[in-house]
């Protein structure tokens, strides 16, 4: 008797939803479903896929509306940019390099408070996974990325020890502050042993001009923490402590606008009514004019500061005083 021929099947599942990645938010089981939605068996949990995406919360409004204005696909540089950035300084560039150094060539690396998603990234890394709490953000990210999830933090719906790296920037200081110590503990889990998290974070300063806003509470609650959603700002020591007390070692930490905050710093969050005048604030007042007078005095402010960031801020900044810290662990090997 003849066998009948072996038809294939095709996925049901669309492409780019890795099941084999992806897994139930709460008990972090298999998933199973098919073009509309995810199932876990074990929870009877059900989760709808829009557009694609598995969405294991409702979209964030805020961030959805904030994707119409904020976090555009980063690209790297290309061509002389890209040759004149590896010898200039450019202070615009800073956080671009601060990735070329944490982030070692790997298999697989998780990306959450993904926006659109960054190059830097896709370059290093030979699967890129989003997460992200905006479904606008997701669906651009998506085209890009290996694979892309919604969802809320601290939880992270992946299997333990699927990626070598897992990095953020300007996410961590979105998340309350009794939600940090779940969030480390989830990166952990989910990080193979010797795999590196890097992150860009906001933190709480104590810097003579935040010090000065902070006296305008009106002012700096909606200039520093609702514009931007920056909701758990907390010191530099601080999250290195909280990572080292989940099982990493840390491998680097730059801080930022922790002498003298830089043009963008001011331009973002002193530049309004009540906070731009400060006397604290007055020499990055100062640049931000002089730099708006022309594309020389520009690219001169760009060298210089960035050339301060490397050298005096290093060697004499206060931890307590930086705005961002860009930060590498290793995860100890157990």
């Amino acid at each position: 008797m003849n066998e009948s021929p072996v038809v294939p099947v095709e996925n049901p599942l669309p492409k780019g939803l890795r099941t084999d990645l992806i897994a139930c938010i709460n008990c972090h089981s298999e998933l199973e479903g098919d073009l509309a939605r995810l199932v876990c068996p074990r929870r009877a949990r059900v989760y709808p896929i829009i557009d694609g995406i598995p969405c294991f919360a409702e979209a964030e409004v805020f961030y959805d509306e904030y994707a119409s204005r904020h976090c555009p696909f980063a690209a790297s540089p290309t061509g002389m940019k890209r040759a004149i950035l590896q010898v200039l300084p450019f202070w615009s560039w800073r956080e671009w390099k601060f990735w070329q150094r944490a982030i070692p060539q790997c298999g697989r690396l998780l990306d959450f408070g993904c926006g659109r998603g960054r190059e830097i990234f896709l370059e290093r890394a030979r699967e890129v996974v989003g997460y992200d709490g905006s479904l606008a953000f997701l669906r651009d990210c998506a085209r890009r990325y290996t694979a892309t999830a919604l969802g809320q933090l601290p939880q992270l719906p992946f299997h333990s020890a699927q990626f070598e790296v897992v990095a953020s920037s300007h996410t961590i200081g979105h998340l309350p502050i009794e939600h940090k110590d779940a969030l480390a503990a989830e990166i952990a889990r989910v990080l193979v042993p010797g795999g590196i998290t890097a992150h860009i974070i906001e933190t709480d300063s104590d810097h003579p001009a935040v010090l000065a806003a902070k006296k305008n509470r009106e002012a700096y609650r909606k200039q520093f923490v609702e514009q931007h959603g920056h909701v758990g700002l907390e010191s530099a020591n601080r999250v290195i402590e909280r990572f080292e007390r989940h099982g990493f070692r840390l491998k680097e930490c730059s801080l930022v606008d922790a002498i003298l905050p830089s043009v963008l710093n001011f331009r973002r969050f002193f530049d309004a009514p009540g906070l731009a005048d400060l006397p604290e604030i007055r020499w990055p007042r100062h640049f931000s004019r002089w730099t708006e007078r022309s594309w020389v005095a520009n690219a001169v402010y760009e060298v210089g500061f960035g050339t301060f960031h490397r050298t005096i801020e290093r060697w004499y900044g206060r931890p307590s005083r930086a705005q961002f810290i860009h930060v590498a662990f290793e995860k100890v090997k157990s």
